[in-house]
Order: C-alpha cells, then sequence, then structure tokens
C-alpha cells in the first residue's frame, strides 16, 4: 500500500514537471509572438506579427544552438491538433459554394499556375544552388560527381 502511494506521488510529480516544462516553451512562443505583434503594429518590421515572432524564436533557438527538448514535444502535441484548424476554412467554402461555383474557372487556373509556378522556380533554385555546392566542393570527390549527377538528372 505505502508503495502504491510513492509510486502515485512519484507520477503526480512527474506529470507536473512535465506540465511546468511545457508551459515554459508555451510562454515563450507567445513572448515572440508578442514581440512581433508590437514591431508589425509599430511599423519597425513589414512583416505580419507570426512571422516576425517565428523569425525572433528562430534566432534566439539558433544563439542557443540547440532546440530545447520540450519545445519539440510541444511542436509535435501541436502538429496532431493541425488538422482542426483546417475545419473553419471547409465551413468557409461550404458557406460561399456559389461564389466558388461561378468561380471555378480562375480559382482553379490561380490553383493550378500558382502550384506549377512554384514548382518551376523551386526546380531552378535547387538546380542553381546544387551546381554551385558542387562547384565549391573538390573536383576529384565522388560525392560530388554524385551530387552533380543528381541535381542534373
Amino acid at each position: 500500500m505505502v508503495r502504491d502511494g510513492r509510486a502515485a506521488k512519484a507520477l503526480s510529480l512527474k506529470m507536473i514537471v512535465e506540465t511546468i516544462a511545457m508551459l515554459e516553451q508555451i510562454a515563450r512562443v507567445l513572448l515572440w509572438l508578442s514581440v512581433g505583434e508590437i514591431a508589425a503594429r509599430s511599423g519597425l518590421w513589414p512583416l505580419p506579427a507570426p512571422v516576425t515572432g517565428l523569425i525572433l524564436l528562430y534566432a534566439e533557438l539558433a544563439v542557443r544552438g540547440r532546440l530545447p527538448d520540450d519545445l519539440g514535444i510541444l511542436a509535435d502535441r501541436l502538429l496532431q491538433f493541425l488538422g482542426m484548424l483546417f475545419v473553419p476554412a471547409g465551413v468557409g467554402v461550404i458557406a460561399y459554394l456559389d461564389v466558388f461555383k461561378t468561380e471555378a474557372t480562375p480559382i482553379l487556373a490561380a490553383v493550378i499556375g500558382g502550384t506549377a509556378i512554384t514548382l518551376f522556380v523551386t526546380m531552378v533554385v535547387v538546380n542553381l544552388l546544387g551546381r554551385t555546392i558542387a562547384k565549391s566542393r573538390e573536383p576529384g570527390s565522388e560525392c560530388v560527381e554524385g551530387a552533380e549527377r543528381d541535381v542534373n538528372a
């Protein structure tokens, strides 16, 4: 009986420590989001607040040199519920279905054209970067020859 009580206390203490660690990481994300919001509203940076906050969070993590384990766990947990964020968008599509029916051709052209342009630009950039990286390496290296061959394929 005493042993079960100790195990329950240890489990309870572990859950409390994990909760506090998770709250610290949520506070870190919200802090940088708030700083980004302040920068966006004050006109310091011409970027949306979430983008600014994400850049600042990334800068902090780059200065630290590592990703805290608790932040990685928080990100994994948030990704589990990412699908729920698409529910309002789906409701909006249904609410404006008549508009989508009348404007189907321009919408499809924009989606297909935007996707094609994005793929093309990505292909060109990767090809140029691959060639640049391959040229900067030693010319006799097998790794470089394989990388250049992969980029040109």
